[in-house]
């Protein structure tokens, strides 16, 4: 599978099946977040993995998956992350902390993709409590969480709604539909 269609087949899951997750398998993840490139190579990020079934359960009731969903079209219990990876950096540090972490989240996104595991990035995330519950040392801070499973759901990419919009949705099949401008769109400058 080349690059692209790893990218579109590689979209953001909310929902899971029950399928477990070992520390060995996020480990993996790590490490291919661990070899991706750097900022200046000053490799300040630190991960966490959760994989322990108490844990996982623990790290949902801290983390919000699908924001632009209504309640009902969430996850139901049964359908929660069975993995979690946190990337922790520095709490003082330059502006190339986000260039690390989006590129280390998407490293692990597409790796696990490419193993059959799918992904959400998660920014909406109690910080505060994840890091007591993984006892995070000090000077470090929780950026960014990425719940991990196996998809228990449909996912595809939409054209833009008529008014626009471009907010994920669910179709009248119960479709993850992501909506996407065309390249026209957001190429503007050739020359």
């Amino acid at each position: 599978m080349n690059i692209h269609d790893l990218l579109v087949q590689a979209r953001t899951c909310r929902r899971f099946t029950g399928d477990y997750l070992s520390p060995e398998f996020l480990a993996s993840l790590v490490d291919c977040a661990r070899v991706s490139p750097s900022a200046r190579n000053d490799q300040v990020l630190r991960f966490a993995i959760v994989s322990d079934p108490a844990a996982c359960e623990r790290m949902n009731s801290l983390v919000v998956l699908g924001g632009a969903l209504t309640p009902e079209q969430r996850a139901k219990f049964h359908q929660h992350p069975r993995g979690f990876i946190v990337i922790l950096g520095p709490e003082k540090t330059s502006d190339f902390i986000m260039m690390d972490t989006g590129i280390a989240a998407q490293s692990i996104h597409l790796a696990a993709a490419e193993a059959g595991v799918d992904s959400c990035m998660i920014g909406a995330l109690n910080k505060k409590e994840v890091a007591a519950l993984l006892n995070v040392p000090e000077g470090l801070t929780v950026y960014l969480g990425i719940a991990l499973g196996r998809a228990d759901e449909k996912r595809r990419l939409a054209e833009p709604r008529p008014d626009g919009s471009l907010v994920y949705y669910r179709d009248g099949d119960d479709v993850h539909c992501v909506p996407k401008r065309k390249l026209e769109d957001i190429l503007i400058i050739r020359r």
